[in-house]
């Protein structure tokens, strides 16, 4: 079982992010002491630093997943970390994404080894197992499946180098794969799908029937709780969704419902989406990037979001960690989409002081 002692310290990498900063606040919440380990960071992300500092139980080291030498000093004194930090830049190139993703896990490896760190959690992707086709009810004995997206190749050659450690016994590993990741401060993924259902331009590929793997980040640094210290869980990985049959159209009513916007009634062949995202992708590499941003709604990620049936098992979680008790996806779209209108509001606030003061 998971370890329960306050006692312990753990390193969170990539704290400024969705998922390493509800990580860093969860468990400091559960009483552990935690190290926030960030970049070297510009002005806009001081107040979230400050926010850090002002809790007794969490301590902000700055470090680069490229410089092994500060990551050791960052996870000094830690019994754990938790390798949060990566890149989701759908326009970054395949080279960038490799060095931070597979990179940047290679350092945070060799750093947590050389500082005798007991249990290093690797944060992978159900994108390692995905592939482009559909899944349905798939378990961790499916193989690694590389599809040619930078993101989802690069996530299978960081999962491999840290499983390699667990065959060399130099360190406890496990790591988790969760699906796509929604929750308060999301910036990846749906600002890009709300912007697409606001502007009319979804649409449900096969009528929205097949299957999504979301999972609400509250869910997944809950896992990660339950992880730590949990002796079934070394040398293994698992799958983390919501653990719910979320269909696209449900996903997508619930986004537009929640934001008070136009449901997608836009329908469209799966065979002729794939066959559009295909050479949209082909292509867009040699675009400008305004052009590129402009094309992302057809990019594999974007057809593995709305395309493909994204079916996976979490009975392993259920069992070994034990994934339980968890948030339902209503309740978690409803508390993320409440900070999507927050955001709008204020922004609106924004606009009508400035026009008023002119």
């Amino acid at each position: 079982m998971a370890q329960q002692t306050h006692d312990a310290t753990v390193a969170v990498t990539g704290a400024s992010g969705l998922v390493g900063s509800h990580i860093v606040e969860h468990l400091a919440n559960q009483g552990f002491h935690v190290v926030a380990v960030l970049r070297k960071t510009p002005d806009f992300l001081q107040n979230f630093i400050s926010t850090y500092a002002g809790q007794g139980s969490i301590r902000v080291e700055t470090a680069d997943v490229d410089n092994q030498a500060a990551l050791e000093k960052a996870f000094t004194g830690a019994q754990a970390v938790v390798h949060a930090a990566g890149s989701v830049d759908p326009f970054g190139s395949r080279e960038s994404i490799f060095a931070t993703n597979l990179g940047g896990t290679q350092h945070a490896l060799k750093a947590a080894a050389a500082v005798s760190v007991k249990h290093f959690i690797f944060i992978s992707s159900l994108s390692v197992i995905t592939g482009q086709g559909d899944q349905y009810d798939v378990d961790e004995s499916q193989p690694l499946k590389p599809c040619g997206e930078s993101y989802a190749d690069s996530k299978i050659e960081a999962e491999k180098a840290v499983m390699d450690f667990a065959k060399a016994g130099e360190m406890k590993v496990t790591s988790l794969r969760p699906g796509f990741i929604y929750g308060p401060r999301e910036r990846s993924w749906m600002p890009r799908l709300i912007n697409s259902i606001r502007t009319g331009k979804a649409m449900l590929i096969d009528g929205g029937t097949k299957q999504t793997n979301v999972i609400y980040v509250n869910n997944l640094a809950r896992a990660v709780e339950l992880t730590l210290f949990n002796e079934r869980t070394y040398g293994q990985v698992y799958n983390l969704t919501d653990g719910q049959t979320i269909s696209k159209k449900e996903l997508f009513d619930a986004i537009a419902d929640g934001l008070s916007l136009p449901r997608v009634t836009k329908k469209v062949p799966g065979a002729i989406a794939k066959l559009v995202c295909q050479t949209v992708s082909a292509i867009a590499p040699s675009l400008p990037l305004d052009k590129q941003k402009n094309l992302a709604r057809f990019s594999k990620a974007a057809f593995r979001l709305a395309a493909v049936n994204q079916g996976f098992s979490v009975s392993k979680a259920e069992r070994d960690l034990p994934y339980t008790n968890r948030i339902p996806f209503k309740e978690g779209m409803s508390a993320t989409l409440e900070t999507f209108r927050a955001a709008e509001n204020s922004n609106a606030n924004k606009i009508v002081s400035g026009a008023a003061s002119r």
